[in-house]
């Protein structure tokens, strides 16, 4: 059944009515009423409907008193095959009009149909249940809706026979909203100004019943078939490849697309999209894979890098994983709004523009990682979560801490000379480690139930904890165990659903196989330890004696005052700890063997025979390869630092990251004295790899955040500078040609911080790039591209409403060749009018800014200076408002808390987080774990300037940085 366009226009105004008043569906019990009933019949199902008895009986249970419990189906249906046809009105009124229909099969008899939807109408008297076979119709006693657990009932006269399998079809209307979730619109301007539509899809995790009737859930995988309208002018895409086009009868210029029927995949995956915009063909698919990239026209010539590096990654992973990519095409298109950077959809990835797009010409450095990063993440998805799945988001891990692991892996072996495995340490493992020090944090493997639960764990925790676990795996595995374990793991099922403990099962078959792993000991038992707790352990090693060593773990966590606590967790709280560990005797840094187990039976401590002589350093944790940090008695320390200033190259780079983070963060917990990690980093004047001053770096911004609102700031700040200063006088502005990545990374890191830090030379020269840029912006290439945040940062700080009004206006009238890094610099201003202005109308539609920016340009006003309080007081007087306009998109609102908050380090800061949470009890959504996470942060950071504060200063003081009047 197929609306014309005035009849779907009449239902699409009757539908928004009801919902107004209303979040509840239409209700009918006889296929003769109206297709619309009276408002009377719309009603919620969710508060009167009992607990669900699926035990047959010859009287079927009244509707009235099913009710269901929690949000998952009954394991009594499994869903088959699907049929989809969508009729969205993209250039009209939004409205959909949709039929679906799935082939079930019967695991249990039962009276009743469950299957989830949400913001849809359903035309009840046009749904039947059919028995495949016989073709025999059920009679429906009754229809109703949960808006609560977004379920749809239907009660059958005759209960529905085990093992057989049945249709159900009807028909439904929905709209094409504007939060990018389920299938919504956006929109863009070509380049003569005419605005165009894009309808496209967002499912995962639990948004595939919003745009139509289904069994909403990974492990129920079925088939698809999907049919879609569109008007001959626009185009359409699908997983599948596009079989035919057919006219609709009755509606001229309508056309029906039909696509092939799917692999069995799981409804979050399923996607499809309606656009106006050209294709560029990157491989016909007569030698591999059919690879397009879909964007409008004024980037088309941005996607190449992408377009290659795509076939370069898909070609790897085909090799790796020794499976062929199992569809016979894939698409990418760039969407206006997404709520992702990029989501996986199998054959359809869809992304953010700032995610796929590159100019060599003038993306920075950064751009193109970030790239080639994201299309390898999402192609490495197409193994790690379509191919196998998990049961349940409980292993959301598994997705995307593969996916994660395996990019990064996979551009490392394509462009070794960008070196990514070398800084994964400082851009996964370390980055993540501070949250998971939190009592707040979460297990990587996490019972969720609630959609909003289940959104909420997409997190660092899910992301770079579980891909720093992996690489740990990898490593005391072997990589020829690890790689022979996954491909068995992928092949045996292929098409299926798994969870972690499958994985285990292959891998640890792999390892004994190889050698690599004891026979008495598991990949479960080792790893159900890193999976199922939260955090994890400090490794700490004293020297007894001359040729001995004690080694015990303890629970790592910050907040130094729960000492009781503490204690008591640390007895419930060990793992199973891979050790390696090299000499000053002898360093080799190249082996990162398990030397011996830690082990999470409880019996410490661990005697080590064989410590080098006292003049001779040890360092554990090669390349930090496991997920743990490393204490050492005082004198081990020393010798480190000692090391460092002598001859630091004898120690790998990554180890020298791991000696700095390891030092500021035991120090912050109170394990360590800060004169020791101040010490540790007395060399950083000789060091010239990224690596290690990105480590230097993340605990620079640590101080200048606990200081930033303090009379004692202008000692921290002079003291950063002179220890940045050296590397800055050696790189400057100018890049060399042909700089390898790390070394324009370190630049950009170095440029910023500098400018940041308010430096007389770094101030100058960037005012002065930005005005003759001003002057000429199409002609003037005088600022490099990896510079360009720091200049244009720098330009808006220290110039007025002219500067910033200039830089607005150019990324309006320049979107076509956006410069991210000018937008990003609209929130550097230090007018306090402007930044209020720039929050607002970040969250107002037809501002000119994009709902997708919103976070992003929030969390840039937070994090600078003095817009953190300006962003802090926007948030809490508006918390409504801003769940309202960007809805439960995933990372949003955590972040926008996280950075918000992660300077606060006063009793009144305190008290008006807690007065937030308690005003915002019930509607946090996505950010309830967030604020917990500040909260416990704030009062960690009140603690640390209590304990530390003094000690800096006056170490400060005697380094010659006063803050102090009298020394002016």
């Amino acid at each position: 059944m197929i609306l014309k366009k005035e009849d779907a226009k009449m239902w699409y105004l009757v539908m928004l009515a009801h919902l107004a008043s209303s979040t509840t569906m239409p209700t009918t019990t006889s296929a003769s009423t109206a297709a619309f009933p009276a408002r009377a019949s719309f009603r919620d199902a969710s508060s009167d409907i009992g607990p669900i008895n699926t035990s047959l009986t010859s009287t079927p249970v009244p509707m009235q008193h099913v009710k269901p419990e929690g949000v998952r189906l009954l394991k009594t249906l499994k869903p088959l095959h699907y049929q989809v046809r969508l009729q969205p009105f993209i250039n009209g009124n939004f409205s959909i009009h949709g039929h679906v229909k799935v082939d079930f099969l019967v695991l249990t008899a039962t009276h009743y149909v469950v299957l989830h939807m949400a913001d849809i109408v359903s035309l009840n008297h046009t749904t039947k249940v059919v028995e495949k076979e016989s073709k025999q119709e059920q009679r429906i006693l009754q229809q109703k809706y949960s808006s609560s657990r977004m379920f749809y009932f239907i009660l059958l006269q005759e209960a529905l026979t085990e093992d057989t399998t049945y249709t159900l079809s009807l028909d439904f209307v929905g709209t094409l909203g504007e939060q990018p979730r389920g299938f919504y619109r956006s929109s863009y301007l070509k380049e003569n100004g005419e605005r165009s539509w894009v309808a496209s899809t967002q499912f995962q995790s639990t948004d595939a019943r919003r745009a139509f009737p289904c069994f909403d859930e990974p492990a129920l995988k079925a088939t698809f078939k999907i049919f879609l309208a569109r008007e001959r002018h626009m185009k359409s895409l699908s997983n599948m490849p596009l079989i035919s086009t057919t006219p609709i009868e009755g509606q001229e210029g309508w056309v029906w697309d039909e696509f092939q029927k799917s692999v069995p995949m799981s409804t979050y995956l399923v996607a499809f999209a309606v656009y106006d915009f050209p294709v560029r063909i990157v491989n016909d698919g007569t030698n591999g894979t059919m690879l397009r990239v879909v964007t409008r026209k004024a980037m088309q010539g941005r996607t190449t890098h992408a377009g290659e590096i795509a076939l370069r990654v898909l070609h790897y992973y085909e090799s790796y994983f020794q499976i062929s990519f199992p569809l016979p095409k894939i698409d990418f298109i760039t969407v206006p709004e997404n709520s992702f950077s990029a989501m996986e959809n199998w054959g359809l990835i869809t992304y953010r523009e700032s995610g796929l797009l590159y100019d060599p010409e003038s993306s920075s450095a950064r751009q193109k990682q970030w790239t080639s990063y994201l299309v390898a993440h999402e192609l490495a998805h197409q193994w790690f979560g379509n191919l196998v799945t998990l049961s349940w988001w409980t292993d959301l891990w598994l997705n995307e801490g593969f996916a994660t692991y395996m990019a990064e892996y996979a551009i490392d072996y394509l462009e070794p000379s960008r070196k990514e495995l070398e800084q994964f340490v400082v851009k996964r493992l370390q980055s993540v480690m501070t949250l998971d020090a939190l009592r707040s944090s979460h297990p990587v493997s996490v019972a969720v139930n609630d959609p909003i639960q289940i959104n909420e764990i997409f997190d660092v925790i899910s992301y770079n904890k579980g891909a720093s676990i992996i690489r740990m795996m990898s490593h005391f595995l072997t990589e020829i165990a690890f790689r022979s374990g996954l491909q068995t793991y992928l092949t045996q099922l292929s098409f299926k659903n798994a969870d972690q403990d499958d994985l285990w099962q292959y891998l640890t078959v792999a390892a004994h196989g190889e050698g690599t792993l004891p026979q008495h000991l598991s990949v479960k038992t080792i790893m159900d330890t890193w999976t199922l707790q939260t955090g994890f352990p400090v490794v700490t090693v004293t020297r007894v004696g001359n040729t001995s060593a004690v080694i015990t773990q303890e629970y790592f966590v910050l907040d130094v005052n729960t000492l009781v606590a503490r204690e008591a967790q640390t007895k419930a709280h060990k793992w199973w700890i891979p050790v390696s560990y090299t000499t000053g005797e002898n360093p080799n840094f190249s082996d990162t063997s398990v030397k011996f187990w830690l082990s999470d039976d409880g019996i410490e401590p661990v005697s080590f025979i064989g410590y080098p002589q006292p003049h001779h350093w040890l360092i554990f944790n090669i390349k930090q390869t496991g997920y743990y940090r490393v204490n050492y008695d005082e004198a081990n320390w020393d010798l480190l630092t000692q090391q460092l200033q002598e001859n630091h190259r004898v120690i790998h780079v990554t180890n020298r990251a791991q000696i700095i983070d390891d030092a500021f963060n035991l120090a912050r917990a109170g394990r360590l004295s800060y004169r020791i990690a101040l010490e540790v980093i007395s060399y950083l004047g000789q060091e010239e790899e990224y690596v290690p001053w990105k480590a230097a770096f993340t605990n620079f911004q640590y101080l200048f955040d606990m200081f930033s609102r303090d009379p004692s700031f202008g000692g921290v700040r002079d003291y950063l500078l002179s220890v940045i200063l050296p590397l800055y006088e050696k790189l400057g502005f100018h890049e060399a040609a042909e700089e390898a990545l790390p070394t324009v990374l370190l630049r950009t890191n170095v440029v910023t911080w500098v400018c940041y830090l308010g430096h007389p030379h770094c101030r100058l020269e960037s005012l002065s790039l930005f005005r003759r840029w001003k002057t000429d912006p199409v002609n003037f290439k005088g600022i490099s591209s990896n510079i360009a945040s720091a200049v244009f940062c720098t330009a808006i700080r220290e110039g007025g409403e002219e500067e910033w009004n200039f830089a607005w206006r150019y990324t309006r009238a320049n979107s076509g060749v956006s410069i991210p890094e000018l937008k990003d610099a609209l929130a550097c201003t230090s007018e306090i009018w402007l930044l209020s202005r720039y929050l607002e109308g970040a969250f107002t539609t037809g501002s000119g800014m994009r709902r997708q920016d919103a976070g992003r340009t929030f969390t840039n006003v937070a994090v600078d200076g003095i817009g953190t309080l300006i962003a802090w007081d926007f948030l809490r007087a508006n918390w409504n408002r801003i769940t309202d306009y960007i809805g439960t998109t995933f990372f949003t609102l955590p972040k926008m808390v996280q950075e918000v908050s992660r300077s606060f380090n006063t009793p009144q800061l305190l008290a008006e987080l807690e007065e937030f949470q308690r005003v915002n009890e019930g509607r946090l959504l996505m950010a309830e774990r967030a604020v917990a996470q500040a909260l416990e942060s704030t009062r960690i950071n009140l603690a640390w300037m209590q304990k530390n504060k003094a000690f800096i200063v006056d170490w400060l003081t005697q380094k010659g940085f006063s803050s102090r009047l009298s020394d002016i």
